[in-house]
C-alpha cells in the first residue's frame, strides 16, 4: 500500500527504486523507513505530501498509528 501510494505520485523518480522496509519493531510500533527519490528541487514538496498520503491511504485501509498512553489511577488516602 505504501509503495502504491507513491507510485502514483508522478514526481516520485523511477530510478533508483523507493525504499521501503521495517527499521525498528519498537515497543508499540512497526517502524518504517520510506525513501523515495526526488529531484532536489521537489523534495520538501513530496516529502510533506508523502506523509499526508500514506496516513490517508493508512486510514482508508483500517490501519491505526498508535500513539503513546499512560495511564493514571488515583488512590484516596486516608489521613
Amino acid at each position: 500500500m505504501i509503495r502504491k501510494t507513491l507510485e502514483a505520485d508522478e514526481r516520485i523518480l523511477k530510478e533508483p527504486g523507493t525504499t521501503i522496509g521495517v527499521v525498528a519493531l519498537a515497543d508499540s510500533s512497526v517502524n518504517f523507513v520510506v525513501r523515495p527519490w526526488v529531484r532536489t528541487e521537489q523534495y520538501w514538496d513530496v516529502y510533506f505530501d508523502s506523509l499526508q498520503a500514506i496516513k490517508e491511504a493508512l486510514d482508508a485501509e483500517g490501519i491505526e498509528i498508535p500513539f503513546p498512553q499512560m495511564d493514571v489511577h488515583l488512590n484516596k488516602v486516608d489521613s
